[in-house]
């Protein structure tokens, strides 16, 4: 594993971990959820190199090692400024890994991002993966309206009682089955004082909210493939409900390759499962495009 500082288009510097197979067939491109860091992919990231994947995960500023004085743990800037700089990713694994197919995999809120950065760069990349996808929430813009009355009284850097809400709970037995992975949440000393700022809610927000926005051009990649992951006991998809949006919502811009899978007793963290390892498989048959001509759910795991 070798770390990586990539240049965004401001001259931000986004702190990475870059895991080369030898030989590498093609990259994967991670983009973590709310309130995590690069480290927690690890295992996960292994895996793909073990399989001839060169794998790069970012931490998304505000996050992990992502931080200075501008940016520091716990704030986010904009959506948009976040998809840029996955594109600065992008093209620096367009030249580390010169003409090897780039996938996208993006885990939660970072799927939000995933999405949007669709809107100008799917052309780029070779297939996009999204594990526990957030849905749509009707009434977001409430609470948007809700977070930036706040940050009038109390600055973009403030904290508000809903800081807490979106990065601790009473109970985390939502978020995975594992009970190491909820201590670990507990413990680690990237996660466990973690509180974001006023300006980043709005910016989660504002990815919830734009999951219902279309890019004003046609898209340039229809028969791009996505796969759409969940466990069934997942509230943050919106169950059956929310994958429909979910579908409906890729279909309307115009993709037309969508698969999607549910795991029987997984929770939000599929990656971090018991039985992660059958996540693991049908991600990497994914990539090695074992969907072709198949129904998802004839795939042999």
């Amino acid at each position: 594993m070798q770390s990586v500082l990539i240049p965004s288009f401001d001259k931000f510097f986004i702190s990475c971990n870059l895991y080369r197979a030898e030989p590498s067939k093609a990259v994967v491109q991670i983009i973590h959820g709310a309130a995590e860091y690069k480290g927690r992919y690890h295992v996960f990231a292994t895996y793909l190199q073990r399989h001839g994947y060169s794998v790069l995960v970012s931490d998304q500023r505000g996050h992990g090692d992502s931080i200075d004085a501008r940016f520091v743990r716990g704030f986010m800037p904009s959506v948009e400024v976040l998809v840029e700089d996955q594109w600065y990713i992008t093209r620096f694994l367009k030249q580390e890994f010169f003409g090897q197919p780039i996938h996208l995999l993006a885990h939660s809120f970072g799927s939000n991002i995933a999405r949007l950065y669709l809107h100008s760069y799917d052309e780029h990349i070779a297939s996009l993966v999204m594990t526990g996808s957030p849905c749509y929430v009707p009434g977001i813009r409430i609470g948007m309206a809700f977070v930036k009355l706040l940050m009038l009284f109390l600055s973009p850097h403030g904290y508000g009682f809903i800081s807490g809400k979106l990065t601790s709970s009473a109970s985390l037995k939502w978020v995975c089955s594992d009970p190491s992975v909820i201590e670990e949440r507990r413990i680690d000393p990237y996660r466990k004082n973690f509180r974001y700022q006023l300006a980043a809610i709005h910016t989660i927000f504002d990815s919830v909210n734009a999951l219902h926005t279309y890019p004003n051009r046609p898209i340039k990649h229809p028969s791009l493939p996505i796969l759409c992951i969940s466990g069934s006991e997942d509230p943050v998809p919106g169950f059956a409900k929310g994958l429909a949006d979910t579908q409906a919502s890729l279909k309307r811009i115009g993709y037309t390759r969508i698969f999607m899978k549910v795991f029987p007793a997984m929770r939000h963290e599929v990656l971090m499962e018991r039985e992660k390892e059958l996540v693991f498989t049908l991600i990497t048959q994914f990539l090695d495009g074992k969907y072709q001509g198949a129904r998802l759910d004839d795939w042999q795991l």
